[in-house]
């Protein structure tokens, strides 16, 4: 609770000081006279499950080629139990530094408390030739959803897609973005971005070499130190990333966006248990490709009705990686290699003044195949299908009410089970205009 007051006590105060010396540099700059905008989003559910609660558990232990132990856990969107859930709250600060910079905060204060920063970055306003450069903390342009908080989710809860080859929080990391924005009548960009790349959950992770020597300590009852492991040092950035973005011009009534992606970690790691004792850590390249398509068709009656949009997108990830550490010593250089890939499409509709309906079906583990040497395992496919139905109160506040059929392959076998979700999420204070 300290950490909540605190967290709210300094962002508070870096608003009130930041306000007021932007006050005085900019007196003249009608940009700056409500500068930065602050906000509070409040984000709350009430979960159910036919699974005793074990729900989400069960879609974050889907049958995956990139299951690892000891990677990053840092970041976890709260966890759900039956009943009544506080949610993260989001706390942003977003504004115009002057005519050359833009900046912004966003942090997230979990419902025990912990701060963390999620992103924190500034942004070129004035380079010429279409350019435009982000350095910081930031989430990664990878495909579409990637980019999106939480609060502007169609959906409650995260896409089984994103969950199974990205992570709960997607990709995200400290780095450098450069984009530019092609000449032309339709809208080109391309962007490149280099991040450190050590926080991935799932397809390009690594791992803490300290928590797995001390595992592999006690399972094996020896002594084991981080160094044993042969890991590669982490020093710079590991992870790069390509986007391309096109949109040709539909006219005022419509819009389409395509887009394609890639990414490759140069030193991703794992961390494997077999059965009859092996263990054993492997480091090597990820790569991960993406495709997104995205159309929309603006509202023809008040408050959203009339508007719809469908949206899909794929990714196929696959590592090929050698053992560094084994605990029998004859298996060092066994190569490793994993492949994967997952999807998902999902579509809403304003069927009435704001009153919004979405469905969406997502799928996992498709051409999944995880090799050790001579020896290949087929990863199982997941799917979930999703229903929700939104009230838009006002632009500020929304409730949602969704439904989840899941069918998930795991450790134990297959498992089909329903998830509920009654979300709230309401906006205190200015908000930034969100993406397309």
């Amino acid at each position: 609770m300290n950490k909540f007051y605190l967290a709210g006590a300094l962002l508070a105060a870096s608003s009130s000081v930041l306000a007021a010396e932007d006050n005085n540099r900019n007196s003249n700059n009608p940009l700056a006279a409500f500068n930065p905008a602050f906000s509070v989003i409040f984000n709350g559910m009430y979960y159910h499950d036919n699974v005793d609660g074990e729900g989400v558990d069960l879609l974050e232990d889907a049958d995956s080629a990139f299951h690892s132990h000891g990677g990053h856990e840092e970041h976890e969107h709260d966890e759900l139990k039956r009943g009544f859930n506080l949610n993260e709250t989001e706390l942003t600060m977003s504004g115009s530094v002057d005519s050359y910079f833009d900046a912004w905060l966003s942090a997230a204060i979990s419902s025990g408390g912990d701060f963390e920063l999620e992103e924190a970055w500034v942004r070129s306003q004035s380079l010429p030739a279409g350019l435009q450069v982000k350095a910081g903390r930031f989430l990664s342009g990878i495909g579409y959803h990637n980019e999106k908080h939480p609060h502007s989710w169609n959906f409650a809860d995260q896409n089984l897609a994103y969950l199974s080859l990205l992570g709960d929080h997607g990709v995200s990391g400290d780095g450098l973005q450069l984009t530019w924005l092609a000449p032309t009548d339709s809208y080109l960009q391309l962007g490149l971005e280099m991040l450190q790349g050590d926080n991935l959950e799932r397809a390009g992770s690594v791992i803490d070499a300290e928590e797995i020597a001390e595992e592999i300590s006690a399972e094996l009852a020896t002594d084991v130190a981080a160094e044993d492991l042969n890991l590669a040092d982490q020093n710079g950035p590991q992870l790069g990333v390509f986007t391309l973005r096109y949109a040709p011009d539909l006219g005022a009534r419509r819009a389409l966006q395509l887009g394609l992606s890639a990414a490759r970690h140069q030193d991703s790691q794992a961390f494997h248990e077999e059965g009859g004792g092996e263990l054993f850590v492997t480091e090597g390249d990820t790569d991960v490709y993406g495709a997104q398509a995205v159309y929309k068709h603006f509202p023809t009656g008040q408050y959203g009705k009339g508007g719809w949009s469908l949206t899909g997108e794929y990714f196929h990830a696959d590592s090929d990686q050698k053992a560094v550490y084994h605990s029998d010593p004859a298996e060092l250089g066994l190569p490793v290699t994993s492949e994967q890939g997952a999807a998902y499409v999902e579509a809403t509709y304003g069927f009435a003044p704001r009153w919004q309906i979405g469905l969406r079906t997502a799928a996992s583990g498709i051409g999944g195949e995880f090799s050790e040497g001579d020896e290949t395992e087929e990863a199982r496919l997941s799917r979930q299908h999703s229903a929700a139905v939104t009230w838009y109160a006002t632009e500020f506040s929304k409730l949602r009410l969704q439904f989840n059929r899941n069918d998930v392959h795991g450790d134990d076998g297959n498992e089909e089970y329903n998830q509920v979700f009654l979300q709230y999420n309401l906006s205190l204070g200015a908000h930034g205009a969100h993406s397309f």
